[in-house]
């Protein structure tokens, strides 16, 4: 399967953002409290109290807003049998890691060994770690480490995991982006991978969620507006941009617009192209892009979106406990798994007849299940494609017009197969959007077809 390592290895979210669905922390008023007003009936100490909501930290806020910060920090088990979270992603991204060649050209960040690594009491599993509680050291799991090639190395990858970022941007500037990551850097996160002023402007009692993340909110410049709050909030992460590594400084920055052309696939790939933002696979001549995770984008146009139906709507629904009404933090955990969260879908989805949230999962999931065959039959013309393409390639027996066109179909259909299958497993993510699903799958499969057709 070497182009799908191929692909992997473009990734460069793999590791800095292969953690779950959602884009943090939305909150309701603490526990004991009404929304007008923060309280300190949650809990919080008298020192917290007087902290500036910039300089808290997330068990400091949890301290505030015990609810919303049990739900933020659990974990769920997916078919890979680790456990995910956006919780566990603050161990996982600040975990002790080398860098390491791998037989294809590209680098692995390798997360190794260390004792006393993290301060845990129980056994838990973080994607591709086992924390050991008897011998209290982090256990390497090697089947795992192809999984974890990424650019952890760069700070520019928190330009999307913290508002602490926002602060080293506006104290040393665009460079940072860049920047080797140092130990100076690592110690002013001082571990707040994902805090509540990642999506709240100060205190969530006063400030309803928003994106604050500048790395998005800077290159959706004119597009903002064009969406929701509640889906700029986890937009701000869960968006197509693939920029961090060619962002030089702030005249970089402010050239790049990747939704100049419009937010289908075709446009965000012209912008990406014109801008450089690409590699050229050097087994065939393909120009490959990385939309990184494009949810925000690809949600637009469908059902729910024309209905006002938003991320925060279905993956972080309104919940009680103990009759304390809260909003889930959970954003990590698939709604086909939350009671609340199909309770939410079926206001709308009753009207087709589905009468219980056991239904509408049964219906989600059968959706899921034919679409993956889909994406799997594509899969694996994918990599006949890939193979035809490099052999004519080392060959030189085809005319050089027809190979071209070879290498720009595939570069095409890459993009469309990325923006339907996302970082998530295959069929996962047709619900957000099942008629562009179906339209880019068709169209993947006819590119295919023709290079296929016309080396084959």
């Amino acid at each position: 399967m070497e182009r799908r390592k191929l692909v992997t290895g473009m990734a460069v979210v793999a590791l800095c953002g292969a953690v779950g669905v959602g884009g943090g922390l939305l909150g309701c008023a603490p526990q004991g409290s009404s929304s007008e007003a923060p309280s300190n009936d949650g809990g919080a100490t008298e020192a917290q109290a007087t902290t500036s909501d910039a300089d808290k930290t997330m068990e400091e806020w949890g301290e505030l807003y015990p609810l919303q910060y049990g739900s933020y920090h659990q974990s769920t088990v997916k078919d890979d049998g680790l456990l995910h979270g956006h919780y566990d992603l603050k161990q996982k991204l600040l975990a002790p890691a080398k860098r390491v060649e791998r037989t294809d050209g590209q680098l692995d960040t390798k997360l190794i060994n260390e004792s006393g690594g993290f301060n845990q009491d129980e056994s838990i599993l973080v994607s591709g770690v086992e924390w050991d509680s008897e011998n209290h050291v982090w256990v390497v799991k090697d089947s795992e480490l192809d999984d974890l090639s990424g650019t952890r190395e760069r700070q520019g990858c928190y330009a999307c995991k913290t508002s602490v970022f926002d602060d080293v941007y506006d104290q040393d500037g665009a460079g940072i982006f860049g920047a080797k990551m140092t130990d100076e850097f690592v110690d002013t996160l001082n571990g707040q991978v994902w805090n509540c002023t990642t999506c709240h402007d100060g205190d969530p009692a006063a400030n309803p969620p928003d994106a604050q993340l500048t790395y998005w909110t800077q290159l959706a410049r004119d597009s903002y507006d064009l969406f929701d709050s509640d889906e700029r909030v986890c937009g701000q992460c869960h968006n197509s941009f693939d920029y961090r590594s060619h962002i030089t400084d702030q005249e970089t920055m402010d050239g790049f617009s990747p939704y100049r052309y419009g937010l289908d696939v075709d446009s965000l790939y012209e912008a990406a192209v014109e801008d450089g933002i690409y590699s050229i696979d050097e087994d065939t001549g393909i120009l490959l892009t990385c939309f990184d995770h494009p949810e925000i984008e690809f949600v637009q146009g469908s059902a729910m979106n024309e209905l006002g139906v938003t991320c925060v709507d279905c993956h972080m629904p309104q919940a009680d406990e103990s009759g304390e009404g809260y909003t889930s933090h959970n954003a990590s955990g698939s709604p086909l798994e939350n009671e609340d969260a199909l309770e939410y879908c079926l206001t709308c989805h009753k009207e087709q007849g589905i009468e219980s949230t056991a239904d509408m999962k049964a219906m989600v999931e059968d959706l899921q299940a034919k679409t993956k065959a889909v994406e799997e039959d594509l899969d694996a013309r994918f990599d006949q494609a890939y193979e035809l393409i490099k052999n004519a390639n080392q060959s030189g027996g085809v005319d050089e017009a027809v190979l071209q066109q070879a290498r720009d179909d595939y570069s095409k259909a890459e993009a469309y197969f990325h923006a339907t299958v996302g970082d998530a497993p295959m069929g996962v993510k047709v619900v957000h959007n099942p008629v562009a699903t179906e339209n880019y799958c068709a169209q993947v499969g006819n590119l295919l077809d023709g290079i296929i057709a016309s080396l084959g």
